[in-house]
């Protein structure tokens, strides 16, 4: 009889309870089956992927396949120098409303990596890191899973938008068991797909940084904006983007490319950098998709034209999916941004607990073989919502 020697601690912990969402293993056990043929496959709206700009990425993707030999070498560990250059004039002029250099800036395989890594080098095992929810599932495995800390929710109120105030960050803080290491802002929101309100935002920041945290700021879906709101850049907000202040953003969704793996961190914390740069070596961005990107934004017509296209897409989706909750009679909270939408269920529940949400989850999966995002795997802080991703699929699949 085989025997499988003692593992670690930190084995058995993942053995024991996966960081792994529920909703996201039911998505990876049934994606097989999506044959378009099949009135009955499995549709996942549960996972914010843009699969709606394939048809304009793939001559672009194809056109810049002339690989070069340093491609396949050994090169930078947070990014090759011209990659960088390149993600610091995008970035610039798009993302960060403010002239980022390059050297501010670490590439490394995804944001998730990205969250990891930072985490890793601003707060020790136990530390606190506070984080407004609704929140994007997958946090509490990026910073809990091996860097140790503890997420502290900050829950905000379906009463009224779920908006986030200092209030709101004090009263988390002060109830906290667990000293506040830093604070994780996501704008635009997800799972909400709200643009934050410049006030709010600042306020938010400005509080933080009066507590001496580090304050991260995602900004991952900067320019999937679908809406009249655009989202306004970090850097025309907030007067002082010190070292204690970081943003984050990928070409996952932007860009519609989340298996290519390259996500941002840009910091102008020289000590935050170093530390990041000597374990970088384990979330490599391959030479061949830093290659492919660099050639990319090289094409800055191309990348115009780009922009324009996937938020008219995102628009349409936005609105046949709204407009379809409309006719069913579903509330949702209006978004602006992002590949999702947050649904209201309250109305169809025979009792608004977690329980009940769980089970109409589920027969949604079972019944319907559809798959969305339960409030709980959101961390919402009542029961009753569910996440819709509407780019996942044809508009007149979603709906």
């Amino acid at each position: 009889m085989q025997t499988t020697p003692d593992l670690s601690k930190r084995a058995a912990a993942l053995i024991a309870e996966s960081p792994v969402p529920t909703y996201i293993a039911e998505h990876m056990e049934r994606s097989a089956d999506t044959d378009p043929d099949d009135p009955d496959r499995y549709i996942g709206l549960c996972v914010a992927e843009n699969l709606l700009m394939w048809d304009v990425l793939e001559p672009m993707l194809n056109r810049s396949r002339n690989v070069q030999s340093a491609s396949v070498a050994y090169d930078n560990p947070t990014g090759s120098s011209v990659l960088r250059e390149r993600i610091a004039d995008f970035g610039s002029n798009h993302v960060w409303g403010r002239t980022v250099e390059p050297d501010n800036i670490v590439l490394l395989a995804g944001a998730g990596a990205i969250l990891e890594t930072l985490f890793y080098v601003l707060a020790d095992p136990g530390d606190g890191v506070l984080v407004p929810t609704p929140s994007y599932s997958f946090y509490w495995a990026d910073i809990e899973a091996r860097d140790e800390l503890t997420i502290v929710p900050v829950h905000t109120s379906s009463s009224d938008g779920f908006r986030l105030t200092p209030d709101l960050l004090e009263r988390a803080a002060a109830q906290a068991n667990v000293p506040i290491a830093a604070l994780l802002l996501t704008n635009p929101d997800n799972p909400t797909g709200r643009i934050m309100p410049s006030q709010d935002l600042a306020a938010c920041v400005q509080w933080g940084q009066s507590r001496g945290i580090h304050v991260i700021v995602n900004g991952i879906y900067s320019l999937s904006t679908h809406g009249e709101k655009a989202s306004a850049p970090l850097g025309s907000i907030v007067r002082d983007v010190g070292e204690d202040l970081y943003e984050i953003w990928a070409f996952s969704k932007d860009f519609a490319m989340s298996g290519l793996r390259a996500g941002v961190l840009v910091s102008a914390n020289i000590h935050v950098l170093t530390a990041v740069a000597a374990i970088s070596h384990w979330s490599v961005v391959s030479g061949d998709t830093q290659h492919l990107l660099a050639s990319m934004l090289s094409d800055d017509a191309w990348v115009t034209r780009y922009l324009s296209e996937m938020r008219s897409r995102l628009h349409t989706s936005y609105g046949a999916t709204t407009s379809a909750l409309d006719a069913a009679g579903i509330p949702y909270i209006g978004a602006d941004a992002g590949l999702f939408l947050l649904a209201d269920l309250r109305p169809f529940m025979s009792e608004v607990t977690w329980a009940e949400e769980d089970r109409l989850w589920r027969r949604i999966l079972d019944e319907a073989n559809v798959n969305v995002t339960p409030g709980s795997a959101c961390h919402i802080g009542e029961p009753g919502f569910i996440r819709i991703c509407f780019t996942t699929e044809p508009p007149d699949v979603v709906t």
